[in-house]
């Protein structure tokens, strides 16, 4: 029960040893909108109070007597102010002693006003109007203040988060604390599927349930969500709109709903409904509370939507590169085919050669041993070969590691070995033996330097020299690996395009073996410099660092 403004109605004690009296002070104050009680004795009326205030009902005025038995009006006062559960409330002292000194003695300790008895019914009612304006005020102040501090309490919380459920259930819950509700539910538009789901409810029979799902259009909250109003109805059996299979939830019973949507730039995204106010009816205090809340909630949705959105776009995107990666991965197995093919067919024919030799009838032993050992030693060479192109192949797993960049570009080597051989091209190596690992994905490095090595190869149709260098930078925070060829270069305009997906001089050419690698040395933190000139051969410089890049 509330007095109107969304407080509750005032409770007044009458503390008078004088049964008539407290009969007669009770008549005075039935024009007034208030509960009352009474106590006969100080100690009567302190331990009353503190009961009713530790069941969270506070007493907002007492009319206290001066001159009691064993414990006086002035012991009253200093008892109460001296009480962290009761020194709130407000006193109006009626005593028959009319010195000043006895008035304002009581004024000093505490005491709100004062009437000498015997006192005018109408002048009682006025001094008490008075009081209880004042204690109306502070405590519209201070429910204000609450409901304020609440307010941007839950915007912090909803805008703090991108995640939808933490965001949905901060709000529901902060709404309940604030507006004392015994139920809240906040619901969003599904347009796919053409429903309104309920994301995050809370009641006291159930605790957190989501997922219950309505037409739109149905109930209060459907008639919010379509028209964009904030619905009021302190009887929903009076409201047209209400639909107990709707709007109420299990085992709770709606007597009264406050609903408000949720809007974003003239779109309803959804609404939030709270249901049963505890103390009383809502008031148009408590719509414009929660459409304010609702604002902030909106914004945090949309917000949370577009980060999911986001994150979902982010990992697809990751996937794609990833298959992008092995496409291109794949293309340059495509482009070492022949050579590889060549170089399995070598060791194929020598495993076939010995084996039919070794079969011969009149073969002495220490032969036959010998031809299988080289039997033997070619699968040997075959495995080596197949793992090599097996652990190039395999997508990326796991994290960057401490890596010998020398020990991968000698596997980049032997991968490509007879395409150089077949190209006649030279390689000199001028690795240094002090690099420290640096921290790399192996198989993603070995995927640059290849494509490297084979745009080399691919840049000198007739054959010429490769020159491979390693080294640590000066400042010690870079690996350097320096590609130097003697082919037919590129122009300054070949060179700008040079990393652009796509972009490709060569007829049977996809244009992404260097865009590729580009990104992989930049996602390790590092860097591809390019110089050439046409007719004087090109030098590619990849700098990797020496500590793990940056997420």
């Amino acid at each position: 029960m509330d007095d109107g403004e969304g407080l509750p109605i005032p409770r007044i004690l009458i503390i008078e040893d004088n049964p008539e009296m407290a009969e007669l002070m009770r008549n005075m104050l039935s024009p007034v909108r208030c509960q009352i009680q009474d106590a006969r004795s100080g100690e009567e009326a302190l331990d009353l109070m503190r009961q009713e205030a530790e069941a969270g009902r506070e007493t907002d005025l007492i009319l206290l007597d001066i001159m009691m038995p064993e414990m006086d009006g002035y012991e009253v006062i200093a008892r109460l102010k001296a009480d962290p559960l009761l020194k709130k409330t407000s006193v109006i002292m009626t005593t028959a002693l009319d010195s000043i000194n006895d008035k304002t003695l009581g004024l000093g300790m505490g005491a709100d006003d004062y009437i000498t008895k015997p006192f005018d019914p109408q002048e009682l009612l006025a001094r008490i109007d008075a009081v209880m304006r004042v204690r109306r005020s502070e405590k519209a102040l201070l429910r204000r203040n609450q409901e304020l501090a609440a307010l941007i309490e839950i915007s912090r919380v909803v805008t703090s988060s991108l995640d939808m459920d933490e965001v949905l259930e901060a709000t529901i819950k902060g709404i309940r604390e604030i507006l004392q509700v015994e139920a809240g539910s906040l619901v969003l538009v599904d347009e796919e599927a053409d429903r309104l789901v309920f994301r995050t409810t809370f009641t006291p029979e159930q605790g957190w349930v989501a997922g219950r799902t309505i037409e739109p259009g149905k109930g209060i909250v459907g008639y919010v969500v379509q028209t964009g109003e904030t619905k009021l109805a302190n009887d929903v059996d009076l409201d047209p709109h209400f639909s107990a299979e709707v709007d109420e939830e299990a085992g709770l019973t709606a007597r009264a709903i406050l609903c408000v949507p949720l809007a974003i730039r003239d779109r309803v995204i959804g609404a939030i409904a709270v249901i049963n106010k505890l103390n009383g009816a809502f008031t148009n205090q408590d719509r414009e509370l929660l459409q304010a809340m609702a604002a902030s909630v909106a914004v945090a949705v949309e917000n949370a939507n577009l980060y999911s959105e986001l994150a979902d776009f982010a990992e697809e995107l990751e996937r794609s590169q990833a298959q992008l990666v092995q496409a291109e991965k794949m293309a340059a197995i495509g482009r070492l085919a022949a050579s590889i093919a060549h170089e399995i067919n070598n060791p194929l024919q020598a495993i076939h050669n010995t084996l039919h030799l070794s079969l011969h009838k009149g073969l002495e032993a220490d032969k036959r041993l010998h031809y299988t050992s080289l039997a033997q030693a070619e699968v040997q060479r075959l495995i080596e070969i197949v793992q090599r192109m097996l652990d190039f192949y395999r997508p990326s797993r796991g994290g960057a590691e401490p890596t010998d960049i020398n020990s991968i570009l000698e596997n980049v080597l032997a991968l490509a070995q007879k395409r150089l051989e077949h190209g006649n091209v030279r390689v000199h190596t001028q690795l240094s033996p002090d690099l420290p690992p640096a921290p790399m994905v192996a198989d993603q490095i070995t995927q640059v330097f290849l494509n490297v090595i084979i745009n080399a190869i691919e840049a000198m149709p007739s054959g010429g020299d490769l020159d491979l260098e390693t080294a640590l930078s000066k400042d010690g925070e870079w690996a350097l690996v320096r590609f130097h060829d003697t082919g037919s270069g590129m122009s300054a305009e070949e060179i700008a395009n040079l990393f652009e997906p796509f972009y490709t001089t060569k007829a049977d050419g996809t244009g992404l073996g260097l865009a590729i690698s580009y990104g992989i040395v930049e996602r390790h933190g590092g860097m591809i410099d390019v110089s050439s000139q046409p007719g004087q051969g090109t030098t590619f410089v990849v700098q990797l660092p020496m500590r793990p890049a940056e997420a």
